[in-house]
């Protein structure tokens, strides 16, 4: 049966990598859907992108404070109640389906739940351990005892729940929901979408990160590993792309060690292009932080370059190591330079055996591909 579906997310869209891909698995079903989004300043206030309905509202993300991302998931939920209100009259949905953050955002759809609607909540992060990493809050302060209670309440509240990894649904299955099915949908790519071979001959030995820049991805301690191997071994660089706020401590730092010639900054580039220039990269470096939020974390860029059959050096997250071990990643003890730059060398001197380790990787994590996961996703929508 077709269902008219609408997707509400704090977010840009289409820009939202994992709301497409779950709108894009809707559409090749057959259902019809519409975008409640955040409003971007590159694009209309509503518009049609590939056949969906997209509408804008709000106010564009300015958050510095807590009392700022307060305000603009207040507002942004006022504004998606009565939105959605408003295009239920006309669309009368069968589904809703809520992205967090913030997890309260699933209240919205109270008229809906009332009147026998489906509601799905897809928690894309874990919002109390969110604001206890971003703003160094303990864990009793008020405001996480808030967020808990609030978290716990909308957990019930919904009648599907989706969420990204392993660790993160037993923590809800805890201390929210005992008993309450939680679906993984983790957030990977399609093999099928990939080049039937990506490796491109090249000279040198490359490294490589992509991806937003802000310190929680820890790019100074891997630009600090890096130097300290490059001076041994010159025919390495390290290309970076993207942007972000830490763009230009990152050069600053790269400045100061000298290291110019070596450290390549590129700009954002598109996806289909960024494969391209993944063809001819011999290392991926993740060095993210570790704390209470980011060891739960599981990158959307590691899924990435393990499918694309890239040897990954990775900080010991938790999470990470929930489904790969050490046949699979080369792992380094997060925020140790010299630890890094140890792999580092290591990989260099060792580079057909980390293919070796990258192959082994691709094989024990290709049933998470998207492929897989939409089939997951088109599951809960469907069910009755």
């Amino acid at each position: 049966m077709i269902k008219n579906v609408c997707m509400i997310v704090q977010a840009a869209y289409p820009q939202d990598v994992r709301v497409r891909k779950e709108v894009q698995a809707l559409l090749s079903r057959g259902h019809t859907v519409s975008v409640i989004a955040l409003q971007h300043s590159n694009y209309p206030k509503q518009e049609v992108v590939d056949g969906v309905k997209v509408y804008r509202i709000g106010f564009p993300k300015k958050r510095s404070g807590i009392f700022r991302y307060m305000f603009e998931y207040a507002s942004f939920f006022l504004l998606s109640f009565f939105k959605l209100n408003i295009l239920d009259l006309r669309e009368n949905f069968d589904v809703i389906h809520v992205n967090t953050l913030p997890d309260f955002l699933v209240f919205t759809t109270l008229v809906q739940k009332f009147k026998g609607r489906k509601i799905v909540l897809d928690l894309h992060e874990i919002m109390p351990e969110f604001f206890i990493s971003k703003f160094g809050t303990s864990p009793g302060h008020p405001i996480i005892r808030l967020l808990l209670f609030l978290e716990k309440i909308s957990l019930k509240f919904a009648d599907e729940v989706i969420t990204v990894n392993e660790p993160i649904k037993r923590i809800f299955q805890n201390r929210a929901i005992p008993g309450k099915p939680v679906t993984i949908i983790m957030n990977t790519i399609s093999t099928s979408m990939l080049k039937e071979s990506v490796k491109q001959p090249h000279s040198g030995f490359n490294c490589v990160y992509h991806g937003t820049l802000t310190n929680i991805y820890s790019l100074d301690i891997a630009i600090q590993s890096f130097a300290k191997v490059c001076t041994k071994y010159p025919d390495m660089y390290f290309h970076i792309f993207g942007g972000g706020e830490s763009l230009p401590q990152l050069k600053q730092l790269t400045a100061d060690l000298n290291m110019q010639k070596f450290v390549i900054f590129h700009s954002h580039i598109q996806h289909e292009h960024m494969l391209d220039a993944l063809s001819v990269m011999d290392l991926a470096i993740l060095a993210t932080r570790k704390d209470i939020f980011l060891n739960l974390s599981f990158s959307n860029k590691l899924a990435e370059y393990v499918f694309l059959k890239i040897p990954v050096i990775s900080s010991d997250l938790d999470t990470t190591k929930v489904y790969f071990n050490d046949d699979h990643i080369l792992f380094f003890e997060a925020g140790n330079v010299n630890d890094l730059s140890n792999k580092i060398e290591f990989a260099y001197a060792n580079r057909a055996y980390l293919l070796k380790m990258a192959a082994s990787a691709y094989e024990h994590f290709k049933d998470f591909n998207w492929d897989v996961m939409a089939k997951r996703y088109i599951e809960v929508i469907e069910r009755d």
